[in-house]
């Protein structure tokens, strides 16, 4: 397995992204109203962002995959990746919103804290109901971990259906997942009712059904496990990453003039998405270089999931401190280096004494191997972590001619290859 740095660096920009969404539209920052509605442009690119998570997601996990492998050593896996971090931030903002009287939202709040959709989105089923009190829950970041959630719950049951398929129909179930995309938007189009707050005019259903229905982020998961398969039989992608990434911006860009709100969370740019993905991985195989393999971007990638997690309670808490809305350009960009500055400190921390150490004591490792630290440079499947690192230079990869497992399969790590059945 050779490392795949530049999928570790793509990450930090769809964070970022998802980081500036957050600390400029919900908090109402500029006072200046063309400033703010210039800023309304990144709710889309934020947006744009959770889906590649996704589509990461599943391409490293499909990437890393072992033959041998069980559903319940590979949840185990993931719980230590997730719930850790998770239940240590959602303990956090609970206790910041009990004593602060807001709600999930930043909004403030009358009575206690919900305690139905607090315990929901502390197990990450919240955003199965269709409302907003139960989607923001505790940490409203954590709606995209319920998706993940549910994705990994399937994915050892479809891994190997999806390994069994001839190389060239590969490009065809990919088609056919595309397709799905593109379908749930449609469907959601036939819901009507009252507007999200969040979203302007979307009707509340058809915001839930396009972007936070776990079932709904299926398939752009799926399109990763597909593209991972496909960059493993040999094939490469027709386009580089500047292209790719060129092309993301113009399908966006598009889709935000001519189509209606549910089909910007992941149908317009899930295709391009996809090839972005691919060009990444495929230029670490070939030894190619990218600009998603710089030293800071990588080293900050690795840390997104922990970033993901804190930036929201990081934004309530600063705004609780410094309680002023609409602020001057200069001041709102301050302010804002301040929620990043905060974000970047509590991410560390948090990576540091909650990630490393209980993904390494909760995992379970093959028999006879220990679960081996977190490595620098390794991709991150969605919001948790990593991929195995090879010690060897990176060069072409052709497909081997019996299974080459990587071992251990673990976010960010060292493994050796092996033919064969471990």
């Amino acid at each position: 397995m050779n490392r795949l740095p530049s999928l570790t660096g793509l990450r930090l920009p769809c964070a970022a992204a998802v980081f500036l969404v957050h600390a400029w539209l919900f908090t109402g920052a500029f006072a200046d109203q063309r400033i703010a509605d210039a800023a309304l442009a990144l709710g889309p690119l934020g947006m744009t962002g959770v889906s590649c998570f996704f589509i990461i997601s599943g391409f490293v996990l499909a990437w890393t995959a072992r033959p041998d492998d069980t559903p319940a050593r590979f949840w185990r896996r993931r719980a230590a990746r997730i719930y850790p971090n998770h239940a240590v931030v959602w303990s956090a903002t609970l206790v910041l919103l009990t004593l602060t009287g807001a709600a999930a939202t930043g909004e403030s709040r009358e009575g206690p804290v919900p305690a139905l959709p607090a315990l929901t989105n502390l197990f990450l089923v919240n955003t199965w109901v269709p409302t907003r009190e139960y989607n923001a829950g505790v940490n409203i970041v954590t709606w995209s971990l319920a998706a993940e959630i549910f994705c990994y719950a399937l994915l050892p049951f479809i891994l190997p259906a999806l390994r069994r398929l001839p190389v060239h129909r590969l490009t065809t179930a990919a088609a056919l997942t595309l397709a799905a995309v593109w379908a749930i938007p449609l469907v959601s189009l036939q819901f009507h009712g009252p507007p999200i707050a969040e979203a302007g005019h979307v009707p509340q259903w058809q915001f839930w059904i396009s972007y936070m229905l776990p079932a709904a982020r299926l398939p752009e998961f799926l399109l990763g496990a597909l593209a991972a398969l496909w960059l493993r039989a040999g094939h490469r992608p027709p386009l580089g990453v500047p292209a790719a990434a060129a092309t993301t911006l113009g399908c966006l860009t598009a889709g935000i003039a001519l189509l209606p709100f549910p089909f910007l969370p992941a149908a317009i740019t899930a295709a391009p998405l996809t090839l972005l993905v691919l060009a990444a991985a495929a230029a670490d195989l070939d030894g190619r270089p990218t600009r998603l393999r710089h030293p800071a971007l990588v080293h900050l990638g690795e840390r997104s999931f922990a970033i993901y997690l804190v930036h929201w309670p990081v934004i309530l808490t600063v705004n609780q401190l410094l309680p002023a809305e609409g602020r001057p350009v200069p001041a709102a960009l301050a302010v804002t280096a301040l929620h990043a500055a905060c974000t970047l400190a509590a991410a560390w921390l948090l990576h540091r004494t909650v990630e490393v150490p209980c993904y390494r004591h909760l995992a379970t490792a093959p028999p006879g191997r220990p679960v081996p630290r977190p490595r620098q440079g390794a991709p991150h499947d969605g919001h948790p972590t990593g991929v195995p690192h090879h010690p060897r230079p990176a060069g072409r990869v052709h497909p081997p001619r019996t299974p080459e497992i990587p071992l251990p399969e673990h976010d960010g790590g060292r493994s050796r290859r092996h033919r064969g059945p471990a």
